[in-house]
């Protein structure tokens, strides 16, 4: 089967792929990061006493 696209078309159609993951890679990032700051937020507003205690 032949293709129908012209270069352009296969250019843009690449270009539309690479932008595509690299907003998702970013949306991940983004996600990531907020995950871990706010478990690191959420473990840093616990008072010492009750860490120890919770840790062992």
């Amino acid at each position: 089967m032949h293709s129908t696209m012209t270069a352009d078309d296969e250019r843009e159609y690449a270009d539309r792929i690479r932008e595509a993951r690299l907003e998702h890679r970013r949306t991940r990032r983004a996600r990531r990061h907020a995950f871990w700051a706010n478990l690191s937020e959420f473990l840093l507003s616990i008072p010492a006493g009750v860490g120890v205690r919770l840790g062992g």
